[in-house]
């Protein structure tokens, strides 16, 4: 007796499907390429970028005058990993969301590829774009004019 499961795809789905494949198998390289290039930018001061670059500017004018923190020997160690906190808290933040991102389009080309409804899965990556959208204007607009000199 001959099943009919067999389940007609469109050249989107297959499309899809592939790429979701794909991007499992990759998923992990993806993740430590973009990952490695989110910090080599972020460490290279003349390129000057960043999600949050504006906030890290007023952090580390705000950290900056902390140098009395520690006893004698403690207090250059001290000093340097608080003055280097507001590169590595806009650096982790700046890879979750490369990391949240690329899971989020790898579950979402999947769906589509199995041939789901989408508009579920597709709700929430969309909502964490505008709000991050929305915090990256209110941190420009904010610390606007702030130079690391302060």
């Amino acid at each position: 007796m001959a099943s009919n499961n067999s389940v007609r795809r469109t050249q989107s789905q297959v499309l899809a499907k592939a790429i979701a494949v794909i991007g499992r198998k990759y998923q992990h390289h993806v993740y430590a390429a973009g990952t490695a290039t989110i910090i080599v930018m972020q460490s290279m001061p003349s390129y000057g970028w960043g999600l949050f670059d504006s906030a890290q500017t007023a952090m580390t004018c705000m950290f900056g005058g902390a140098g009395g923190i520690g006893g004698a020997g403690g207090a250059a160690a001290a000093t340097a990993a608080i003055k280097a906190l507001p590169a590595v808290i806009n650096a982790t933040i700046t890879v979750l969301l490369f990391v949240y991102f690329v899971a989020s389009g790898l579950k979402v080309a999947n769906g589509i590829g199995e041939g789901q409804e989408v508009t579920q899965m597709v709700q929430q990556p969309v909502g964490v774009f505008f709000i991050i959208l929305v915090l990256w204007i209110a941190q420009s607009i904010l610390f606007n004019g702030v130079t690391a000199a302060c």
